[in-house]
């Protein structure tokens, strides 16, 4: 029997991970990133994958119908709402997760564009390469002690609230399906984002995104935090809206915003939000460290053999197990 072949969408997996598919008799294919419907439904059926791992690229309900074939979606991170869970369930087709994998190096980039922010390293280094010396004019904020609110803890939220200790912050959680006895002892627990806003000199986003939550931070939530008050987005681009987001920096309303993701991604040079100095951002590279990859990639080559060859999920990063059929 042929081996079966996964189709990496966006480029390639680490060299470990692909020892770990050689091994585990996992043949791999790749396309470029961001394939259309019918791109990625002639990619799959160029190889005969059965399985999908999304690194970047959408799958959507359209490219479910034209892949009877397909048997598990394994997507190179966290998140899936670039993926219809609702149809993969419906065709029996588990979608996986690598939980907790980039969790270190995505909450390490949300501390680096957190520093960023506060102490203005952008700017400055754009300034100093222009030629000029603002040392007699400058001054940036200091995050010790500040009050800082995270948005969601899971896997990323409790590693960069473990990064935060040495600056000694008050930490306080919004999470409403983190249970009571969850919370880490160093943090408080508040009961709505509304309570977090007010009272945070920071705001971190570490949650997914869903139905329910685009758009959380809008022009009302932007409205409710404190003046000077910094954001920082490693999680989804959609949880913000950028139009509000601009108006409130335009206004001086907040101090500032670091961000590695977007609404629509890639973003253009034209970007209304590259006109403000105290607008940190990266390309959505928040995992994307030697370490993490390895480890993400995988994690995804050994959900997908495992499945494959016996059918086995861990139920942890199973992320439609709710949905699926009997």
């Amino acid at each position: 029997m042929a081996s079966p072949t996964a189709l990496i969408v966006g480029g390639k997996i680490s060299p470990a991970a692909m020892s770990v598919a050689k091994a585990r008799g996992l043949m791999l294919a790749s396309c470029d990133p961001y394939p259309s419907v019918d791109e990625l439904i002639a990619h799959v059926t160029a190889c005969d994958a059965k399985a999908l791992i999304i690194r970047m690229g959408k799958v959507p309900a359209e490219a479910l119908q034209g892949l009877p074939g397909l048997r598990i979606i394994a997507k190179h991170g966290v998140g899936v709402d670039g993926i219809d869970l609702d149809e993969a369930a419906a065709r029996g087709v588990p979608v996986v997760i690598a939980g907790g994998a980039n969790a270190q190096s995505v909450a390490e980039q949300a501390l680096a564009l957190l520093l960023s922010v506060a102490r203005s390293t952008a700017y400055l280094d754009r300034r100093l390469r222009a030629g000029h010396w603002d040392k007699s004019t400058y001054a940036g904020t200091e995050l010790t002690g500040k009050a800082i609110g995270l948005v969601g803890l899971g896997a990323i939220g409790r590693a960069f609230l473990a990064l935060l200790a040495p600056f000694g912050m008050t930490v306080r959680v919004y999470d409403p399906y983190l249970p009571s006895d969850a919370l880490p002892a160093s943090a408080i627990a508040v009961d709505s984002v509304e309570t977090l806003l007010q009272v945070s000199d920071i705001i971190s986003l570490h949650c997914p995104l869903t139905a329910d939550n685009r758009g959380l931070i809008g022009a009302t939530a932007l409205g409710q935090m404190k003046d000077g008050a910094i954001l920082i987005n490693t999680a989804r681009g959609e949880l913000i809206d950028e139009d509000a987001l601009v108006e409130a920096l335009r206004a001086g309303a907040i101090g500032g915003a670091g961000l590695d993701t977007f609404a629509s991604e890639p973003v253009g040079a034209d970007h209304p939000l590259w006109a403000f100095d105290n607008v940190v951002g990266s390309p959505h590279v928040g995992a994307n460290t030697l370490q993490a990859r390895i480890r993400v990639g995988i994690s995804c080559v050994e959900q997908i053999a495992d499945y494959l060859d016996s059918g086995r999920l861990d139920p942890r990063n199973h992320v439609n197990a709710a949905m699926a059929r009997v």
